[in-house]
This record gives C-alpha cells, structure tokens and sequence, in this order.
C-alpha cells in the first residue's frame, strides 16, 4: 500500500502542480495576447470547468495516495484543494458570468481577484506538498 500510495501521491502533485502552472504561466497569457478580447474570453470561460475538472481529478488521485500513506492531514489539504475547486467551478464562476452579463464591470473585477487569490493559493498549498515530499 505504501508503494502505491507513495505513486499517487507523486503523480497526483506533479500533475496538480504542473497543470496549474501551465494553466496560469502559458495558457491563459498565450489567449489574452494571440486572440482578439472576446474570442480570447469566450475561450477561456469555456476552457475552466476542464480547468477545475482537472484539478479535482490530480487533487484526489494525490490526496488517496495519502490516504493510504496515513498522512490525513495532507490529504485534507487536497481535500480543501478540490472543494475550493468544486465552489469556483459551480457556484463562483456563474457567479461572476452573471456580472459579466450584467454589465457590472467593477464587481466582475472584484470577483476576478477573489478567485485569482483562491486560486493562487491552492497552488501554493499543493506546490507546499509536493516540495514536502520531494525532500
């Protein structure tokens, strides 16, 4: 069980971890700069459930392996990771398209920084684990 648990757990973080950064440092900067402002929105609200069904996938594969390293706490960890995911997805990003549709550019602003920091932070707890278990 340890020697899959330990398999999961790197798999899982790498993949986590790697998808997130490209996501931020390469996907969505390469859209904004290549495609015109409203062929590039359209774009990437369609491409974050994908996003976030990505990360609840990498962050529950990482979170079982350990599980059954019997380190819960980390896995709680990615268990808060994947529910923050499961809110951004379903209840803020609607949340914010509704603004968007409203014409409510402030408000959309606002709620863009909100899930930018979530979002930053669940990067950093998962790259926090990943360096953990890699020393």
């Amino acid at each position: 069980m340890l020697i899959a648990g330990n398999i999961l757990v790197a798999l899982g973080l790498a993949a986590l971890v790697g998808g997130m950064l490209f996501f931020g440092a390469v996907m969505a900067p390469l859209v904004f700069t290549k495609l015109p402002a409203e062929v590039a929105g359209n774009f990437i609200r369609a491409a974050f459930p994908f996003y976030y069904a990505y990360m609840i996938a990498t962050a529950a594969l990482a979170a079982g392996g350990f599980l059954l390293r019997g380190q819960y706490g980390a896995a709680g960890v990615l268990m808060v990771v994947m529910a923050l995911s499961v809110w951004l997805l379903f209840g803020w990003m609607p949340h914010l398209e509704a603004m968007r549709v409203a014409g409510d550019s402030a408000g959309f602003a606002r709620g863009h920084r909100i899930s930018v920091w979530v979002n930053g932070g669940q990067l950093l707890a998962a790259l926090a684990l990943l360096i953990r278990v890699a020393v």
